[in-house]
């Protein structure tokens, strides 16, 4: 990797939540494109722009390896792939999906892997057929409290905030319905061993408050290159609900992958 290549931002790839879209990402994006990153926010299949789609797992995979894909190829440096809750666990799948095994990115054909780093937000959970039926169940429970359509639910205005609020429901909410078959899906996946085989920088980035943190200990443990960033602040949606903090707090993570992934490839980097 050249120095240009470890001094340039390199691009990221934000995955959001269940039943939330690419909006979900709308208060990071100021900060992170004045650092100098582009920024891709794809929809995931039952969302946003896609919410006449059934959710599938093979077409949400697709949608995130595309994404990254064409980060990289377009811009001819290593990705940053993040995600958030269901989209960070999906990320995890993805991201072993692009991993070659070979800490210095180069795959066996020669080609360049496009993955650089990998942070998961509330994603260090490995659901369980029992526990995705339960979720999927208190979800449901949760649509009939009035206003949680479109965001003006007064417990939704204050665990995300006014501004966190409008970002979660700007590309439009999915259908409860998408909830089951998604985290069905997450149950048919083993993250761990997903995680073993990521040979990049990987952070789970967890509000102090956040309930998907029940396997983060084994999740880190897991990846070869993996740490925990517990944030003092947040719940699950940190990024909805303290955006300011957790946007420095991304940014430091981000320069700090691409500082290691320098290092792991001998290229330098400080």
């Amino acid at each position: 990797m050249t120095g240009a290549q470890l001094r340039d931002p390199w691009p990221v790839v934000l995955v959001h939540g269940t039943r939330t879209s690419h909006s979900q990402w709308d208060l990071q994006l100021p900060a992170l494109r004045a650092a100098g990153h582009p920024v891709h926010t794809p929809d995931l299949p039952g969302h946003g722009e896609r919410r006449d789609e059934a959710f599938v797992l093979d077409d949400a995979l697709t949608t995130i390896l595309d994404a990254v894909t064409r980060a990289g190829t377009d811009s001819g440096l290593p990705v940053h792939l993040v995600g958030s809750s269901l989209g960070g666990m999906l990320a995890i799948h993805a991201a072993a999906r692009l991993a070659t095994g070979r800490a210095d990115g180069a795959a066996s054909d020669g080609t360049t892997n496009a993955l650089g780093s990998l942070t998961a937000c509330g994603a260090a959970l490995q659901p369980s057929p029992l526990l995705a039926r339960l979720y999927a169940g208190l979800i449901g429970l949760a649509e009939a409290v009035p206003g949680m359509g479109d965001g003006t639910a007064p417990l939704f205005v204050a665990l995300l905030g006014a501004d966190g609020a409008r970002a979660y429901h700007r590309g439009g909410r999915a259908d409860v319905s998408v909830v089951a078959p998604a985290f069905a899906a997450l149950a048919g996946l083993d993250l761990a061993a997903d995680l073993a085989r990521i040979p990049v920088p990987v952070t789970f980035l967890h509000g102090r408050f956040d309930q998907m943190r029940w396997d983060e200990q084994a999740f880190v443990r897991a990846a070869p290159q993996a740490r925990l960033e517990l944030l003092p602040y947040g719940t699950h949606m940190v990024n909805l609900n303290a955006p300011h903090r957790f946007n420095a707090d991304l940014l430091r993570v981000l320069a700090r992958a691409q500082r290691e992934h320098g290092r792991a490839t001998g290229s330098g980097g400080s």
